[in-house]
């Protein structure tokens, strides 16, 4: 992945209204910013950093960027949630994994993501612009081919949507836009012939909207056995006992015989009657058996079974049940009604039955010694009656099933011509096969120009180089952290819950200044990328201002460690507001990068229509040439002295001209006067003696004035007191115009550099 230009910026920080300007060259694989505090530089890296984040930055949430990719491909703020490997080193890095001054201060682990990059040389400038301008081309016809296709899409899931919500469809996978189109696909030949009539359509959602009941299980069972019963009953009613001796006092009393039969079993061990006291005689005992015979006995127990097997029979009658009605549809209710009524009026008359037949039974009891006629009045069709019955409700309940499951397939039969017939709507009133032919027709505009790019692309391989980053093979963040101070000071410790806490002397890190949070800031950053095996060499690692708050010492550290780290890098950008460090990072570039493959740039911040905003332009000739500032801010000093005062107003870079200004003759004062005085004090010694000038005294007060309230970009009464223009002219040329008279010579010489 390479990043080829920044496209634009809205409302992201200084960045109001930016454009890539088309004079400047695109990236490289290593990009240099220079810029001065507040110039915008810490800004661009947060822009970078949304793509990283996969977020907006919380203080731009309605800002609007967009980067261009090797590929012409385009990232914005709304396509930010992608895996691109884009990593930044800045402010918001620092303070988004470390936490200072707390002795429980913990580094966050960082998340790393790699992907492919690559750049293109120099010499492939005019292939690259014929490719560029088919690429132009063919992104249009994509997203003309986007556009189009988007809002059919958009048009399809609101289409899906709305029939969802017509058959009231809750899964939206059940009905989406990618099963509208295959709806679509199987009518596209007749798909007229789909489309319903209004009333036809209403009576189809009517019969969809139909509530759905249970089928039923017809639990009960039946199974009468009342002319089997009467069978049996009536062998028992002929069947007479013969006994050897019958007692008629008891044969003409049942319930004497049995009370007297249940006193032989109590007394079959007893010599005296249990119930009066009176002697048992031998005589009277077999006097009693005789009447009890053993076939008197078979036929009570008998009777005894049978009479309990009706009762059983009855409780079995009793237990058959049916469901409610109302779990049938409206039109069984009524009629299975009716025949639950008779069906239970018909098992009250079959348990009466039964129950005579046990009275019966009974009245056989008192007279087992003769055969006794059934009583006429049990009627045996009465099983058939109940048969027939239950048989008509259980139909009932198999056509209530059978509407179930039919209704079912209505239903669904229901659905697919609804769904059909709005699919055919959908064709009719989109011109859906029209924009699918403009569709085709650009995806053959693209695959053309794609081969056309290809053939290009096999032109110029011969000069095309390809710059490989290799990973660097990772280490422990501890031994950078050795390397880099030469000692052990600090030490990254791991928590058991796979963090890291920071000592430094073997106690808990606090109160670190700021050089040191962004030394191992630094350090931390690349030792992460390199522990998680991230692909460094097919990323774009964005460094901001690495040297903030550091010492002579500890910059040149800084440019020793980043000579290591940078060489295989994917795409590198690096700002910095140091020019000592920006001329470390020229040497690097030269020496250490082979002097290829880059581009110098600077970030400015200029004020047009009484509005500051930052912008990015080529490094200028004098930065580049020169190793120190002086000579570029003469240059733009020079500038705006030369131009005339009409089109002063208009000067690119006017609101800082008081800045620049101060920080040139600063460096001037310094160089003449290297003596440690303050610069009021050296000012004042250098406008001694300057006579050639009128008014002298009054253009020192109004320089200095100027030079002191106005140049210090952090002010927030800054912009809202800007010095009038003829105060900010005369200013100029009052200090060039001393040096030159001063310092002739030194004067010369600045023009010549310019």
């Amino acid at each position: 992945m390479e990043v080829k230009k920044i496209n634009s910026i809205r409302n992201f920080g200084q960045f109001i209204e930016f454009d890539w300007d088309k004079n400047i060259s695109q990236f490289e694989k290593y990009n240099f910013f220079y810029g001065w505090n507040y110039s915008g530089k810490t800004t661009l890296s947060r822009i970078f950093r949304c793509f990283e984040k996969k977020q907006l930055h919380k203080d731009y949430q309605n800002s609007k960027f967009s980067i261009v990719l090797e590929n012409n491909q385009k990232l914005t703020d709304k396509n930010i949630d992608n895996n691109y490997p884009i990593r930044v080193f800045n402010e918001d890095f620092i303070e988004d994994n470390f936490e200072w001054n707390n002795e429980n201060a913990e580094i966050d682990p960082v998340l790393i993501l790699g992907e492919e990059s690559k750049e293109l040389d120099k010499q492939l400038k005019q292939k690259q612009k014929e490719k560029e301008e088919m690429e132009r081309q063919k992104s249009n016809n994509e997203n003309e081919k986007n556009q189009i296709e988007r809002d059919l899409q958009n048009k399809l899931s609101k289409k899906a949507s709305e029939i969802r919500d017509i058959l009231s469809i809750t899964n939206s996978k059940e009905f989406d836009r990618n099963v509208l189109e295959e709806k679509i696909e199987e009518i596209k030949d007749n798909f007229s012939e789909k489309i319903l009539r209004d009333n036809e359509v209403n009576n189809l959602r009517n019969l969809i909207f139909r509530q759905k009941l249970e089928t039923i299980n017809l639990s009960s069972k039946i199974d009468p056995k009342l002319g089997q019963y009467i069978t049996d009953i009536k062998n028992v009613l002929n069947n007479k006992v013969t006994a050897q001796k019958i007692i008629e006092k008891l044969n003409q009393n049942a319930r004497l015989s049995e009370w007297v039969k249940d006193g032989i079993e109590l007394h079959k061990n007893e010599n005296t009657c249990q119930f009066c006291g009176n002697l048992l005689t031998k005589e009277r005992l077999d006097e009693l058996n005789k009447h009890f015979s053993e076939e008197f006995n078979l036929l009570m127990k008998e009777i005894d079974e049978k009479e309990a097997e009706l009762n059983h029979h009855i409780e079995y009658i009793n237990q058959i049940s049916f469901p409610d009605k109302a779990r049938l549809y409206n039109e069984f209710q009524q009629n299975y009604e009716n025949l639950l009524n008779r069906f239970n009026e018909m098992k009250t008359q079959y348990i009466n039955n039964v129950k005579s037949l046990i009275k019966e039974l009974k009245r056989k009891k008192g007279k087992p010694f003769e055969t006794i006629t059934i009583d006429q009045s049990i009627n045996e069709d009465i099983e058939k009656k109940i048969i027939n019955l239950f048989a008509e409700i259980k139909k009932i309940i198999e056509q209530h099933n059978n509407k179930v499951n039919s209704l079912e397939k209505e239903k669904e039969d229901a659905k697919e011509k609804i769904k059909l017939h709005y699919c055919a709507k959908f064709i009719q009133d989109e011109r859906y096969f029209e924009l699918k032919i403009e569709i085709n027709q650009l995806n053959e505009e693209i695959k053309n120009l794609e081969q056309k790019i290809n053939n290009i692309i096999e032109e110029i391989k011969e000069i095309e180089q390809k710059i490989k980053a290799s990973a660097i093979g990772a280490k422990k963040l501890n031994e950078y952290l050795n390397n880099f101070f030469g000692d052990d000071r600090f030490k990254i410790e791991q928590t058991e819950n796979g963090r890291y806490k920071l000592y430094r002397n073997d106690q808990i890190a606090k109160n670190l200044s700021t050089g040191e949070r962004n030394i191992i800031s630094l350090i931390y950053f690349f030792s992460k990328l390199e522990e998680t095996n991230f692909d460094i060499g097919n990323s774009v690692i964005f460094i901001d201002d690495p040297v903030s708050s550091l010492d002579s010492n500890h910059m040149h550290r800084v440019y020793a460690f980043l000579c290591d780290k940078v060489k295989n890098i994917g795409q590198l950008f690096i700002t910095t507001h140091n020019y000592d460090f920006f001329n470390l990072i020229k040497d690097l570039y030269k020496y250490g990068l082979g002097n290829k493959n880059g581009k110098f740039y600077l970030i400015k911040r200029i004020e047009n229509k009484n509005q500051c905003y930052s912008t990015i332009e080529v490094l200028p000739d004098l930065l580049m040439k020169f190793k120190s500032e002086y000579n570029y801010l003469f240059s733009l000093l020079k500038e705006f002295n030369d131009t005339q005062d009409k089109d002063k107003n208009s000067f690119e870079q006017l609101y800082l001209i008081p800045n620049i200004l101060r920080r040139f003759f600063e460096m001037y004062l310094f160089m003449r006067y290297p003596n440690g005085k303050k610069f009021k004090e050296k000012a004042n010694d250098f406008f001694t003696n300057i006579s050639n000038i009128n008014g002298v005294e009054n253009m020192k007060i109004m320089a200095l004035k100027l030079m002191d309230e106005y140049s210090h970009e952090e002010n927030p009464t800054y912009a809202n007191n800007f010095p009038e223009l003829p105060e900010i002219i005369n200013s100029v040329s009052f200090i060039l115009t001393c040096i030159k008279e001063k310092d002739s010579a030194h004067f010369v010489a600045l023009e010549s550099s310019v």
